[in-house]
């Protein structure tokens, strides 16, 4: 979207979100504004948008009355660490103290840091003098009055932790929570902690996008605000990204300046259209709805009411539109059921070379013999593996025979639905074509392989190394040379992580995934076609991916598990197929 368009619709919006309801005269309270956007990474790949984010979010400032501290864009240590400084002595005489940055951040121990564009970070330790933490913003902005906020547009991949050398600290992924110890004071990230942000491939994040275009309802107060902020991201990025705020406010409603005149912002195009081109090819009705909601004047309205109405006659699939599913288009059958994802047809062989590091010698390999396998006709394969939430929807509509897994106390939600055993699974497929009339299933070995794969043939789908940037596991045993690291412990959201080429979510790690097929030692004898293979020891069945409690070469593409059918753990959950129509066909 053009900056300006985005600057003008705006204006509105971050009064309403910085300025704190008062008694007449409030308007000429004293507000400052520290904006920095680092782009031009020296070290690292550049990052296209926090210049841009800055430069939209310094003018809209500006006009809403802010004093905004000109230390804007690319800023090196010195001069991060002097804007820093002097903005403690800004905000020391006001009312109101906001910090926008926008670039690279990480989390070293559980404390934050901001990045500037110099940094080498070439050992751990670097961050105490190559990069300035989050805690010293807080206390440079703890003077002001009223109101203290900070707005972090930095939780994206930590690009540095692939080359930085560790002792004993632990690097996570995204940033970490925060607690701010004085009052009236937010921290809003642009992604939940210990989850990562896009960059966006508009002139805008996501998330800046978001914040442009949905605070501009007049007296909004900021946390009704940055919560429809949240759930636009989520819906923009489907749902990969999870903004979060961290802090209090107390009991005063935050709003527009009482008596300020604001002029109504202008329709956007820009924003819309960014939506749009995201949800489109959907086929939840709620994005539709949602999209209606917040643009219904956009010239994609008619659009968007016309593909609403279509989903509203039947949540199901209609013959028609199956027959016309092509690979990479999604569809979600019912309220709470997980995404769909259709994969292509395709071969590709089967087990690992002998060279595979991480393969087992000695004897006969379990990946042993290697042949080639063709998958016929596409099918579609859910994005993510299981979650909690949907696998309380079955428990909710009577069925999965009653039962509620434990989550260890790691979260339910989003995360990998865990303490499921092979009929569990079973049940909650069969559930789930009985809801939807149409032919759910579990994955067979060889499909489970396959779309792992996702027409790779290095023993993970980006290629023969893993870092904890790449998937869960225990990261205490390294592999192909690679850091060890500490490991997460437990399990962590579906849609963390980067999807693999078929836009499949953590095919590697998080949990094992139960199969369809029985096991048998060998693949002598094995079906060719993508069918699973039923006959064997069928007391045992079949796991593939990994999880976060096993060491890499468990989570190669190749590695077979098995394991009894009626045995629950906490490190296995599984992932659901759906066989489709004849007419669903490759490109």
């Amino acid at each position: 979207m053009g900056n300006l368009r985005v600057i003008v619709s705006a204006v509105a919006a971050l009064i309403s979100l910085v300025s704190v309801l008062a008694p007449a005269g409030a308007q000429t309270s004293k507000r400052v504004a520290l904006v920095i956007g680092n782009s031009a990474y020296q070290n690292v790949g550049p990052l296209a948008n926090p210049v841009n984010d800055a430069e939209a979010i310094a003018t809209l400032l500006k006009q809403a009355g802010f004093d905004v501290v000109e230390h804007r864009s690319n800023l090196t240590i010195a001069n991060l660490r002097r804007a820093v400084s002097n903005f403690s002595d800004t905000a020391a005489d006001t009312d109101i103290a906001l910090v926008f940055f926008a670039g690279h951040g990480i989390e070293v121990d559980g404390t934050n840091y901001l990045i500037p564009i110099d940094a080498t970070l070439a050992r751990d330790f670097d961050v105490d003098d190559e990069a300035i933490s989050l805690d010293r913003v807080l206390k440079a902005i703890e003077p002001a009055r009223r109101l203290r906020l900070v707005i972090l547009d930095a939780c994206r991949d930590n690009p540095f932790v692939r080359t930085m050398r560790r002792s004993t600290r632990a690097i996570g992924r995204g940033l970490a929570r925060v607690d701010p110890t004085t009052a009236d004071t937010l921290v809003a990230f642009a992604a939940k902690a210990g989850s990562t942000a896009a960059d966006g491939q508009g002139s805008n994040s996501p998330f800046t996008a978001a914040l442009l275009n949905h605070l501009t309802t007049p007296n909004l107060d900021i946390r009704l605000a940055l919560g429809r902020v949240r759930d636009e991201v989520m819906t923009t990025t489907r749902p990969r990204q999870e903004p979060f705020v961290y802090g209090s406010l107390g009991g005063r409603t935050i709003t527009i300046i009482d008596g300020l005149e604001v002029p109504p912002p202008p329709q956007t195009t820009g924003s819309d259209e960014f939506f749009w081109q995201a949800i489109k090819g959907s086929t939840v009705s709620t994005v539709f709805e949602e999209f209606l909601k917040k643009f219904p004047g956009s010239p994609r309205a008619a659009e968007a009411r016309k593909r609403l109405d279509e989903l509203r006659r039947t949540a199901a699939l209609s013959p028609e539109r199956e027959r016309a599913l092509k690979p990479n288009d999604s569809f979600q059958e019912c309220h709470g059921c997980p995404e769909m994802v259709v994969v292509p047809a395709g071969h590709f062989m089967m087990g690992s070379p002998t060279d595979e590091q991480g393969r087992l010698y000695g004897r006969t390999s379990l990946e042993d013999p290697r042949h080639q396998v063709k998958i016929t006709r596409p099918f579609a394969v859910g994005r993510y593996a299981v979650t909690f939430d949907e696998w309380d929807t079955c428990v909710a509509d009577g069925a999965c025979n009653g039962y509620t897994p434990q989550d260890e106390g790691w979260g339910r939600g989003q995360h990998p639905v865990i303490n499921v055993n092979w009929h569990d699974a079973k049940a909650y497929v069969d559930w789930l074509s009985r809801k939807t009339g149409k032919a759910y299933r579990l994955l067979t070995e060889s499909e489970r392989e396959y779309v792992t794969r996702a027409d790779t043939t290095s023993p993970f789908w980006w290629g023969k190394s893993v870092s904890m940037d790449h998937a869960n596991y225990d990261g205490t045993q390294p592999f192909a040379g690679e850091p060890a690291g500490a490991g997460r412990q437990r399990t962590i959201p579906v849609n963390s992580f980067a999807p693999n080429p078929f836009g499949l979510y953590q095919m590697h790690g998080n949990v094992w995934e139960w199969v369809e097929d029985c096991w048998n030692p060998t693949y002598k004898g094995a079906p060719s076609d993508g069918s699973a293979w039923t006959t064997g020891n069928c007391n045992l069945r079949i796991q593939r991916g990994g999880s976060w409690a096993h060491a890499p070469r468990y989570m190669r593409s190749a590695r077979r598990n098995t394991v009894e059918a009626d045995w629950r753990g906490n490190i296995q959950g599984f992932r659901v197929a759906r066989t489709l129509d004849s007419g669903a066909r490759s490109p």
